[in-house]
């Protein structure tokens, strides 16, 4: 095992510590009153935490070039999986939403299967078009861009705009590391952003949280009130913040203190240094995972080497960005720390990947024999 994939191990567990610590944290008070059990959040977490490792161990043992050759497949199993949201009986609904797929024992979102589908699909299809792109062929755009278009319907319909907006980069990322020109990739996304901009123009809630974004003091107590919590967690934290436990905000101030704002707990109880603490360990995940991609000058592992590292620290970018007040609300959970079970499990599939990219890069070159 490479240097760059034993420090992405320990980034990756200590994220998931960090993780299991401020949701027991975050949630105690809350399962209490509503579970009767302060520890109902955690022993959760911990199965999930067990689910993911067990899911890190397969995809890491996995072949690259066996998925490679099921790309299609796969992402057309991505498609299945996600009408079946709309299914009476299968699919679940939460908040207004409908995104998840539930058994007796488990609920998953299938748009985080739907994540990994598509960096495996477009880093196969766009290094396998590579050359006719060069050339000018950029007809060859046309399936890969129908694909998209199919699968951000499917998402968009459930409602998940954050979702959709998360695909639509990884994808504008990939297509600028594949070696399109930036003004195409420009060109296509200009209507996608505008359909963007009338979807949340036609929707109120979605208008309330630009709105929240653009001047939270305007309804404190209404659309404003989460992200004026958030920024309180921060300030009361400081530098050494209150104390691990010591959180107020997480007193039913703070909605989803230990979902998608568990971030602003971290800077409320351990303060700025806790937060530079997690910020840097995602720094040295995308710099280990970067030197894994360019280790290689295959581009097809290279290109999905980068969409892997891209999902977790991309997506961890955008919920600190979110709790801090820099951009929109989204939904979208801090990767290895935010309470749930998909997100982890996917999230260390991806990490499981990425690894065994590099085997398979170190494997076929003789310089790292």
């Amino acid at each position: 095992m490479s240097q760059e994939s034993r420090s992405i191990i320990i980034i990756t567990f200590l994220l998931i510590a960090v993780g299991v610590i401020m949701i027991y944290s975050a949630s105690a008070v809350f399962a209490d009153q509503l579970f009767g059990s302060p520890s109902y959040f955690l022993r959760r977490q911990l199965f999930y935490v067990i689910l993911g490792l067990l899911a890190f161990a397969v995809s890491f043992y996995s072949n690259p070039e066996f998925l490679r050759s099921h790309s299609k497949s796969l992402i057309i199993f991505a498609f299945f999986l996600l009408m079946l949201v709309f299914i009476p009986g299968l699919g679940h609904s939460a908040g207004g939403a409908r995104r998840w797929i539930g058994f007796s024992f488990f609920t998953f979102q299938p748009v985080e299967y739907a994540k990994l589908a598509v960096c495996l699909y477009l880093s196969d299809y766009l290094t396998r078009k590579m050359k006719l792109m060069v050339t000018g062929d950029h007809m060859v755009l046309v399936p890969p861009i129908a694909v998209l278009l199919f699968m951000l319907s499917l998402v968009i319909i459930q409602p998940d705009l954050g979702s959709t907006i998360f695909i639509l980069m990884i994808a504008g990322i990939l297509f600028v590391l594949a070696g399109i020109r930036l003004r195409y990739v420009v060109i296509a996304t200009i209507p996608l952003l505008l359909a963007i901009v009338a979807l949340i123009v036609k929707a109120p809630y979605r208008m309330n949280r630009i709105a929240a974004f653009l001047n939270p003091w305007k309804d404190p107590r209404g659309t404003g009130f989460q992200i004026i919590q958030s920024f309180l967690a921060f300030s009361s934290g400081g530098i050494r913040g209150v104390g691990l436990g010591q959180s107020t905000q997480k007193l039913f101030y703070l909605p989803q203190s230990y979902t998608d704002f568990i971030f602003s707990i971290i800077a409320e109880e351990l303060g700025l240094i806790g937060t530079l603490f997690i910020v840097s360990l995602y720094g040295c995940f995308f710099i280990m995972g970067v030197r894994i991609a360019n280790k290689t000058h295959d581009p097809f592992y290279r290109l999905f080497a980068y969409s892997l590292v891209l999902v977790i620290t991309l997506q961890a970018l955008i919920n600190i960005l979110v709790t801090t007040g820099l951009v929109p609300t989204k939904g979208l959970p801090l990767p290895f720390i935010s309470y749930g079970g998909t997100s982890l499990i996917f999230n260390m599939i991806a990490v499981g990947l990425l690894l065994a990219v590099d085997r398979h890069i170190v494997h076929r070159s003789p310089s790292y024999r």
